[in-house]
């Protein structure tokens, strides 16, 4: 009898243990799971293996004793290096268990790396995360699934332990699409509020004064209301850096010109954000776009740079 047949009994293992990688596996083992990891750097893994996690040398050593694998990695190269490379873990997968991808890689690879773990006999979904680590810590992050339906289906209690809601959007690749949708308005979001804070410096207001008066009106959101106050004072600490939404921005533009899409303002949008991290930004929440932006103004130094912490 498969281990798999109660999924509150399932072993999981988490592969990539950056800032989500880590909030995945620990509301796992919040949630009493049996919790195996691997990280290419051991270091990293430390912290889940004290709060119980059981920490493994190889991706492949790790597959071979859970029933559920989850890899949470920077991109397509990384994910199939980890899972087809001389210690991937795909061949030590038992065939009746899962491999959930969470990553935000390129739509096609992960149609490309779906068909090899088919062949493989491996089971493959692509499950994109949208949300901050500190809202996957509770659950509370929104999954975008893509791969065979019944397998979804199957799955489907397991992964609303990670995330709600759950959202099926078809075929494999298609929840990695929608991430780069949305991503794509989350720079574009970005990018206008830190254009108004900045336009707003110049007309004399402090920054602060400006965040609260958009607060209060029906033009809030997101990045007004959880960024803003901290771009306000100089706060740039990352929680999704540049050079990871930059990654998935150029990706969405990989998809635009596959598709013909005309989107004028996102490729300004892309552009600015590119600068940004020429400019030694890219370790920064990619909120720090709006450093960018107070440099061509020449504010660097007097608004929300001024106390950056990570400068």
């Amino acid at each position: 009898m498969s281990r798999i047949a109660g999924i509150k009994k399932a072993k999981v293992g988490v592969i990539g243990l950056g800032l989500m990688g880590s909030a995945i596996a620990s509301n796992l083992l919040t949630r009493g799971y049996e919790l195996h990891a691997y990280n290419r750097t051991l270091e990293k893994a430390k912290p889940i293996g004290e709060k119980g996690g059981v920490i493994h040398s190889t991706a492949k050593e790790l597959a071979s004793a859970v029933d559920i694998v989850i890899t949470s990695l920077t991109d397509e190269n990384a994910v199939k290096q980890v899972a087809f490379g001389s210690e991937g873990f795909v061949s030590s997968l038992d065939k009746k268990g899962v491999w959930i991808e969470m990553s935000t890689i390129d739509p096609d690879a992960s149609v490309e790396i779906e068909q090899e773990a088919r062949t493989l006999g491996v089971t493959k979904l692509g499950v994109p995360i949208v949300g901050a680590p500190e809202m996957e810590m509770q659950g509370k992050v929104i999954l975008l699934a893509g791969g065979p339906k019944e397998a979804f289906e199957k799955y489907e209690p397991f992964l609303s332990e990670l995330g709600n809601p759950v959202m099926y959007l078809g075929a494999d690749g298609a929840g990695n699409k929608m991430k780069l949708v949305v991503n794509l308005y989350l720079g574009l979001m970005a990018e206008s509020f830190s254009e108004a804070f900045t336009f707003s410096e110049k007309l004399g207001f402090d920054p602060d004064t400006f965040v609260k008066v958009l607060n209060n009106t029906a033009h809030k959101n997101f990045v007004s209301q959880v960024k803003g106050p901290k771009m306000a004072s100089g706060n740039f600490e990352p929680s999704f850096s540049m050079n990871n939404l930059l990654k998935d921005l150029r990706l969405a533009r990989k998809q635009e010109e596959k598709v013909n899409a005309i989107l004028p303002v996102s490729n300004l949008m892309i552009d600015e954000f590119t600068k940004a991290v020429e400019l030694g930004e890219g370790t920064k929440d990619f909120s720090a776009v709006a450093l960018q932006i107070e440099r061509l103004n020449g504010l660097l130094g007097q608004g929300a740079g001024n106390n950056s912490q990570n400068t």
